[in-house]
């Protein structure tokens, strides 16, 4: 009978940790949930609008780079650059190609997007544009936004429509 009666007081102990472990996390900020599924579609374009001019004349390189984005970080997030090697240099390939991204790490969206410089050496026209986008963190469970610089390259001659990326600087 003692043997019964201290397994009940066992599972009741434990039981009390559980649910004061499981009040102070969902009683914090940091315990705010957050449903992936619902908040991510399956699509490969921006999660929501982002803030671009509707006057500008880049309007449709932005609209373009913005899916580029969308595109190129949810492949490198899955593992499966392959699906977007046609947007990348070889080089921005291969450095893709040898890390891999950090598994608690999710996209979410675009806040904003701007066209930072443009320039046309001899055989390129080259691009750079500001992105500004939020990721979820599945460990801490706290969104990040991330600030970031990335060149696209197209060649003058080419008959391919899309830009490649060749650089990404990350801002803060």
């Amino acid at each position: 009978m003692s043997g019964q009666f201290l397994d009940i007081i066992l599972f009741a102990v434990v039981a009390i940790f559980l649910i004061m472990r499981l009040k102070n996390i969902l009683g914090s900020e940091k315990g705010k949930i957050i449903n992936i599924k619902t908040a991510k579609t399956g699509t490969l374009k921006p999660k929501s609008k982002t803030n671009i001019a509707e006057t500008s004349p880049d309007n449709a390189f932005l609209e373009g780079a913005n899916q580029a984005f969308s595109m190129i970080v949810e492949a490198y997030q899955s593992s499966n650059i392959s699906k977007v090697e046609q947007l990348l240099t070889p080089e921005a390939l291969k450095i893709f190609n040898e890390n891999k991204s950090p598994s608690n790490i999710k996209f979410m969206n675009i806040k904003s997007s701007k066209l930072i410089a443009s320039s046309e050496p001899d055989t390129k026209f080259v691009r750079l544009v500001g992105f500004v986008s939020e990721h979820y963190d599945v460990k801490t469970n706290e969104l990040i936004t991330v600030s970031e610089e990335w060149g696209f390259e197209k060649d003058k001659n080419s008959k391919d429509p899309n830009w490649k990326l060749f650089s990404i600087k990350v801002v803060s």
